[in-house]
């Protein structure tokens, strides 16, 4: 996990994830969620705008389920561990590593895996951590089929909601009291051996067909 102990200004990091958190919990609460919602263990698939609306519809649509999540390094990663803590009662959050490197990608996608294999439900961004802006990247296929469990893709639309334009991934920010709409596609099994280039566009596809 992020060490706050370990980042310069960690303990700013912290605050501001813990008003974050708070700010989602609002949202949560005075929010309306339509849209049928699965309860299975999967990896939750959806574009890095989505994070925060994702967020809040699992609070609401899966409270009970346990689920495991990443965060980049540093500042944050902080910030996003404080969030996903705060919010989510026994999420667990893996780290991404901070070298960019495939050996390093590959480990991680394993331990996320592990997690999976364990009972909890994945939860990641084909585009992220840092885009490009909804491009699929094949870890979300390497994490299903090392794991076992079928990719389910989420889309959420938010009304009234705005959008931070200078972030590479456009993140939707909620407003309280704000209508969601969640979409899932169809969902995606990926077999032990099977090559994952080619699913690469189908999950491309699938994504931004809800997400339209």
């Amino acid at each position: 996990m992020s060490d706050a102990a370990g980042v310069r200004f960690g303990w700013l990091a912290q605050l501001f994830g813990l008003a974050l958190a708070l700010y989602v919990r609002l949202v949560a609460a005075t929010c309306r969620v339509s849209g049928s919602v699965s309860h299975d263990q999967v990896v939750l698939a959806f574009w890095h705008e989505f994070n925060l609306v994702a967020l809040v519809v699992s609070m609401k649509g899966r409270p009970d389920l346990h689920h495991a999540s990443f965060s980049t390094q540093g500042f944050r990663g902080v910030v996003i561990t404080t969030l996903l803590r705060r919010t989510r009662a026994g999420v667990h959050v893996v780290p991404l590593p901070s070298e960019n490197d495939r050996a390093a990608a590959r480990d991680f996608s394993l331990r996320m895996a592990a997690l999976g294999r364990e009972g909890r439900s994945l939860v990641v961004t084909p585009d992220g951590p840092f885009g490009p802006y909804r491009v699929a990247k094949p870890g979300t296929l390497i994490i299903a089929r090392a794991s076992g469990l079928a990719i389910l893709p989420w889309a959420v639309s938010a009304r009234p909601s705005f959008r931070l334009a200078r972030r590479w991934d456009h993140q939707i920010v909620p407003l309280p009291f704000c209508r969601m709409r969640l979409v899932e596609g169809a969902v995606m099994r990926v077999e032990p051996r099977e090559r994952l280039s080619p699913r690469l566009g189908a999950l491309q596809a699938a994504l931004d067909a809800i997400s339209r």
